[in-house]
């Protein structure tokens, strides 16, 4: 079912709506809240709330694209899940991936380097300057935490190989934010 009937059925209340949404969606959301949590039983209960949030905010939003809106909330919903789970500890292997992009953002925190949303406007913009390839890549690894491994033997290629690639592309972003001042060198 394409995006337009589903938002259709999520705007008039239609009880299949959610059914829609997990037949397109529920895949790469459980697989994305797996990456985050790193459990199988927590990623489950994220994703319900995934749909209940979806649920609440369709009407009065009108996503588009819709897919980005739901992966999004999806995400944000996995990552809430992990805040109250337990701050202190790590995980997952999504810790992982977001300790490999430490080096290349500005500051100790996001706020303390300036308001996120410019941050991830600039992200979006240096995306946009990438081969579909790559941007594809830096957003399985950065956004649905996918782990290396797998994405290396889906590109039938060594860890080592896509690791340096990555590496490559993180520099890129660095670079890029330099020159935006959006992070700057010692």
């Amino acid at each position: 079912m394409d995006d337009d009937k589903i938002l259709h059925l999520l705007w008039m209340r239609a009880e299949n709506a959610i059914d829609a949404l997990q037949h397109k969606y529920g895949k790469r959301l459980l697989q994305t809240a797996a990456n985050i949590l790193g459990s199988p039983q927590d990623a489950e209960e994220a994703v319900n709330d995934t749909y209940l949030a979806l649920w609440n905010a369709i009407p009065p939003a009108k996503p588009d694209p819709l897919c980005a809106f739901v992966y999004r909330v999806g995400r944000n919903t996995a990552l809430n899940h992990l805040r109250h789970r337990d701050a202190e500890k790590r995980h997952s292997r999504y810790d992982a991936s977001l300790d490999e992009l430490a080096d290349i953002l500005p500051g100790d925190t996001l706020e303390e380097a300036m308001d996120a949303r410019e941050l991830g406007l600039a992200i979006d913009r240096f995306l946009d300057t990438l081969p579909r390839e790559s941007r594809a890549l830096f957003l399985r690894r950065y956004w649905f935490g996918d782990d290396l491994h797998q994405l290396a033997k889906e590109q039938r290629i060594s860890p080592a190989t896509l690791s340096v690639r990555l590496h490559r592309i993180r520099r890129k972003l660095k670079d890029y934010l330099i020159r935006e001042e959006f992070w700057y060198e010692a």
